[in-house]
């Protein structure tokens, strides 16, 4: 649990006190981001190799877009429940048993691929259980990570998470898929699965201090009784809005992430149409973004280390919404291509210090509810975003980029006393942490 410095904690209105030599971030995170970067390589792969496979089982648009909706539909049923199982359970073992579940439904699929079994509807079970693992995988993870991260190394570890993710999954799952499938239709589906079962196999060697939620017995201190999931539920929703400033930035969340996913679901549209970008060069085009995310995620540590969060925040947050607007509005390609980049790294990096913001504040026993909260509102209106933006496409196309930053920017201004209040908390209480993490070690050594 990430305890609440009292009123004698340091000043931290410039933000987090940094120690003068930046802490490693130690031999159990190392052991946790390797078992997530074998975990994020296959996850890559499988979401370029399914839907070849459902290309060679038919031609049916409909049926292949369904893999889509298998996709993202766990989130939708089990998002919230993965945060209360998360903190009810051994997070490792939780993330180890989703790995191997996830392996074993790909050696399944390889299998009835091989021997002329397959069809769609197997395609989506497999996607459907594949997702619904990643789902906990996901949680437990994010809810583990602030007792792995030594004090004043949340950003960092992050940013060390999601640029790992940007290169596994985005860099090298994809294109390993599409080299595998040429060979041989199983063969991206087999080096998945060998891929989660190494990633499970990592992550066996976590300690048992860092694996289970803090400050929690499982059982309610008057009655003795174990609170049921729904109660669990019930205390992480209060949590969110009755006991932090996080509700407004949970709405903030939803309305970020409905402006990118409207974009995304027109991109296609866009790159052809509006940009004249061919069908050979539109993967480089929407994949540009990744390299804008990779240095997003490499540089947050030390943009909050100078900027302090609610600035930076600010701007990263003002220059994600500039850029879509900048898309919008692009005069060609290579206009629309460099604000793609630069949005890239202004999402990547505000999520990043946002995230390891709320992971600060967040009590630890209630961590992967409050995680799960989080996530649910990063895609549940995927959908929806999807939608609305296809309506406003059939009026003009560039709309789309245009209402995407109109409505991050008016949220911004609407959100920002709760971030304030958020990454207020945030500095404090890890300034706290790194005190007396420092007290601890010069204790230790004049003892």
């Amino acid at each position: 649990m990430q305890e609440h410095p009292s009123s004698t904690s340091p000043d931290t209105s410039s933000g987090p006190a940094k120690p003068e030599t930046a802490p490693g971030l130690g031999r159990d995170f190392n052991r946790f981001w390797i078992g997530s970067l074998f975990s994020n390589l296959a996850d890559g792969m499988m979401i370029i190799a399914l839907p070849l496979v459902a290309a060679l089982l038919t031609n049916d648009p409909l049926m292949v877009s369904g893999l889509f909706a298998a996709r993202f539909l766990p989130w939708l049923l089990f998002g919230l429940v993965s945060g209360v199982i998360a903190d009810r359970v051994d997070r490792g073992r939780l993330m180890v048993a989703a790995n191997l579940v996830r392996a074993g439904a790909l050696i399944a699929l390889a299998a009835l691929i091989a021997t002329g079994h397959a069809g769609i509807w197997v395609l989506y079970a497999v996607m459907f259980t594949v997702m619904t693992c990643e789902v906990f995988y996901d949680i437990a993870g994010r809810a583990m990570l602030p007792d792995i991260a030594p004090a004043g190394t949340i950003d960092r570890a992050n940013g060390r998470l999601e640029g790992g993710k940007t290169v596994t999954q985005d860099f090298a799952g994809g294109p390993l898929a599409g080299f595998l499938f040429v060979v041989a239709a199983v063969l991206p589906l087999a080096v998945n699965s060998a891929a989660y079962l190494l990633g499970a196999l990592v992550l066996l060697g976590l300690p048992m201090a860092v694996r289970r939620p803090k400050n929690t017995t499982g059982e309610d201190t008057e009655t003795g009784v174990r609170p049921s999931p729904l109660a669990d539920l019930r205390d992480g929703v209060s949590f969110v809005f009755r006991g932090s400033s996080l509700g407004p930035i949970l709405l903030f969340s939803v309305a970020l992430n409905a402006s990118f996913m409207g974009l995304s679901a027109v991109m296609v549209l866009l790159a052809r149409d509006h940009f004249g970008v061919p069908p050979s060069l539109y993967g480089v085009f929407v994949g540009s973004s990744a390299a804008g995310a990779l240095l997003g995620a490499a540089a947050a540590g030390r943009m909050v280390a100078r900027l302090g969060r609610f600035r930076l925040e600010v701007v990263l947050f003002t220059v994600t919404g500039l850029c879509f607007l900048g898309f919008g509005l692009a005069p060609n390609a290579y206009v629309a291509v460099a604000a793609w980049v630069v949005l890239g790294f202004a999402i990547t990096a505000s999520n990043i210090v946002m995230l390891g913001a709320i992971q600060l504040i967040v009590p630890g026993h209630q961590m992967g509810r409050v995680m799960s909260m989080v996530a649910v509102s990063a895609t549940g209106f995927g959908p929806v975003a999807a939608l609305l933006a296809g309506l406003l496409g059939r009026v003009e196309l560039y709309y789309v980029p245009i209402a995407s930053g109109v409505l991050l920017l008016v949220s911004l201004v609407l959100a920002s006393p709760a971030l304030r209040s958020v990454v207020t908390d945030a500095d404090r209480i890890e300034a706290a942490q790194i005190a007396g993490q420092e007290h601890n070690r010069s204790h230790c050594a004049t003892g």
